[in-house]
């Protein structure tokens, strides 16, 4: 590749940048989807832009807890020297090099040449020594508007950012403020799963398991790195995840109510009470399902084990008062189809009428949701 990026957006040249660019876009939203670690992922993204033009050199820095200063957390081809040098002067400030006055202004500052420019003039002799005469950088911003870090350029020659310089710098910090959210939904995702008491779990949109705590882990008899990676099919008697999923989209449903039922490793059968929800990637496109276990014990202490899961969802809205149509419309069902649910559930419990099954869940503690 030239050592300059063409100017002229129509050209091969920037025909190709675009590509590559979409492309690195892949590969970093890949590495986040496998759940590499930050610094890791971050390089990638380095590494990416990096090749797009000869001579320029990147890096991310993010801020710390106190929104006080900034660190390197991937910067492979810095030189060593520098990262140490300007480390003390890394403040989030109007008046302390560009990347800590991006931070402070929330806006890109690019420093034309760092032997001339105010912002280096009490470090300015770290950069010229390590060949940093050019150094362009754009704040990392959260959904929140909150300062999460900043996205650095440098080159050896004094310069300003072309329109195709600017076109990376766009998709690197939008990538870079990806990962990083990511990273933090997965931390608070992990502390919550690790200290909830009930059984929580996460299957990708097939049904394939991605995660569960060691509460529903221990339940059933498994570790959990038995369980990564298992079909949920494998362990349950009923329920399919498909059919879990169609349900959570239709009607726009945030969440779904169930009861499913489980094989522990020994073969006991154990039934189960779930809340679950249709969690989003960054894109906006459903990516996984979050079920919370509310309720877990043998299926010969389970007054419904004879009922299906789509049967329990009828019952509930029966004992609640609700009118065939009413249910209908929470299920996503036609009413004659509650009417028919409604006369199996009568012939397996052995109940005649509608009194009679009220009773039934009064003594049983059945919950009307």
């Amino acid at each position: 590749m030239n050592s300059d990026i063409t100017k002229t957006s129509g050209n091969p040249a920037s025909v190709r940048l675009r590509a590559a660019l979409l492309e690195g876009q892949r590969r970093v939203l890949g590495c986040i989807a496998s759940g590499e670690p930050l610094e890791e992922i971050l390089e990638t993204l380095v590494r990416l832009i990096e090749e797009q033009a000869d001579g320029m050199l990147c890096a991310v820095l993010l801020t710390d807890a106190g929104q006080e200063r900034l660190r390197f957390l991937a910067a492979p081809s810095l030189p060593k020297d520098y990262k140490l040098g300007i480390a003390p002067y890394l403040l989030i400030a109007p008046n302390v090099t560009a990347c800590g006055a991006a931070a402070y202004l929330r806006q890109p500052v690019y420093s034309e040449d760092t032997a001339a420019d105010p912002l280096w003039e009490n470090c300015r002799g770290i950069a010229v020594r390590n060949g940093l005469r050019a150094v362009w950088s754009t704040p990392i911003l959260s959904d929140a508007d909150a300062v999460l870090g900043t996205f650095a350029m440098y080159y050896d020659t004094p310069r300003l950012p072309t329109q195709e310089h600017t076109q990376m710098i766009g998709m690197a910090t939008q990538m870079a403020r990806v990962a990083i959210e990511a990273k933090c939904d997965d931390d608070l995702l992990r502390i919550v799963f690790e200290a909830a008491l009930g059984g929580m779990l996460v299957t990708d949109l097939s049904g394939k398991i991605r995660r569960v705590n060691h509460s529903f882990a221990d339940t059933l008899g498994y570790t959990v790195a038995e369980l990564h990676g298992k079909s949920i099919a494998r362990i349950t008697e009923e329920g399919s995840a498909a059919a879990l999923v169609r349900e959570l989209l239709s009607h726009g449903r945030r969440e779904v109510l169930s009861n499913r039922r489980y094989r522990t490793k020994n073969g006991v059968i154990v039934w189960t009470r779930e809340r679950s929800t249709l969690r989003s990637d960054s894109s906006g496109e459903p990516s996984f399902v979050l079920t919370h276990v509310e309720t877990m014990t043998e299926a010969d202490d389970d007054p419904l084990a004879p009922l299906s899961r789509r049967e329990r969802e009828v019952l509930t809205g029966v004992i609640a008062g609700r009118t065939s149509k009413e249910i209908a419309a929470r299920l996503g069902i036609a009413a004659a189809s509650v009417d028919t649910y409604r006369s199996r559930i009568m012939l397996k419990l052995g109940i005649r009428d509608l009194p009679g099954l009220v009773r039934f869940a009064m003594q049983h503690g059945i919950p009307c949701l």
